[in-house]
């Protein structure tokens, strides 16, 4: 069966979960699917996990070769460089795939091109439920669980803060390819992908936990759950912590602008221009500027910490 769907996976030092996530991306409901993995630089045995199922399933897991260590970001935009299927999903290495996951998304999706077109760039997310390391449930929605809206999903309420989470994503083809290659100022493959598809197609919500995020010492991000001690861990880690991840949303929304300016909508190319000069601002032309263009974040505490360091 040709492979409609390309899955990607990203590894590094995926041992303990990865076999788990694997077999439940083998048990999905759909099979038009091909899984492609490529490893960042796994210094345990990942690699002889990864190729003892490609051995097994060769017509369904291809392990792509990498160029030594990779980052996440790295990573999936080289996996993005070798897919060549219509439509495209993420998938963590430590998560689990309900069994209908692939099946729900691309419903959604269809009925989202019978509604917008087939050549409009388009991206699907859906709900996940977060667990601990042993799958235990820690909350039945991750979106609630960490205070973020679904339905602020345009171009401002993207740009500081990302709502859909890569490994709930499908995207279609006319979106992968215009969100090609992900650039290095990027603050993750996902986050890149979602400011693509608000500023130049549409973005979906299927109102639908269709995997288990576990949660772990290892996370990258992790899902934090909302609330005042969040914060005040972040509070901990330094202000400076704080601010050189909000200059990291600077940067790509500076990278953003320098590829996509001519293409833009007018009030897009002007808030990301104006934007662009970010560091050049003056303490109070910086807080104009994101009430001028609604640049906020869901909820109070998050937007309070915001203007206390921008």
């Amino acid at each position: 069966m040709t492979a409609r769907i390309d899955i990607l996976l990203a590894t590094y030092n995926s041992a303990n979960f990865l076999a788990q996530t694997i077999d439940s991306v083998l048990q999905q409901d759909r099979r038009d699917w091909r899984l492609l993995i490529c490893d960042g630089g796994s210094t345990d045995a990942t690699l002889e996990i990864v190729d003892q199922y490609a051995k097994q399933q060769p017509e369904k897991i291809s392990l792509i070769p990498s160029k030594g260590p990779l980052s996440a970001r790295e990573n999936f935009s080289g996996l993005l460089d070798q897919s060549c299927s219509g439509y495209v999903m993420f998938c963590d290495h430590d998560d689990i795939w309900l069994s209908g996951k692939i099946s729900q998304t691309w419903a959604a999706m269809k009925q989202a091109q019978q509604q917008y077109g087939s050549q409009t760039p388009l991206l699907v997310f859906t709900d996940q439920r977060v667990v601990d390391a042993n799958c235990n449930i820690i909350s039945n929605s991750s979106l609630k669980y960490q205070n973020l809206d679904p339905k602020r999903i345009s171009l401002n309420h993207l740009l500081l803060q990302n709502v859909p989470s890569g490994c709930t994503m499908m995207m279609n083809r006319p979106l992968v390819d215009l969100c090609r290659p992900i650039p290095a100022q990027a603050a993750m493959h996902d986050h890149w992908v979602s400011l693509v598809a608000a500023a130049f197609g549409r973005v979906i919500f299927l109102d639908e936990p269709t995997m288990l995020y576990r949660q772990h010492d290892s996370n990258y991000y992790g899902a934090p759950k909302y609330g005042w001690g969040h914060f005040y861990r972040r509070y901990k880690q330094g202000i400076d912590t704080a601010r050189d991840r909000l200059c990291q949303y600077i940067d790509q929304a500076a990278a953003f602008y320098d590829r996509y300016a001519q293409s833009l909508q007018p009030q897009h190319r002007q808030m990301l221009s104006e934007l662009s000069q970010w560091h050049q601002l003056s303490w109070l032309g910086r807080r104009r500027l994101l009430l001028k263009h609604r640049i906020l974040k869901t909820g109070f505490r998050r937007n309070l910490g915001l203007f206390l360091i921008a």
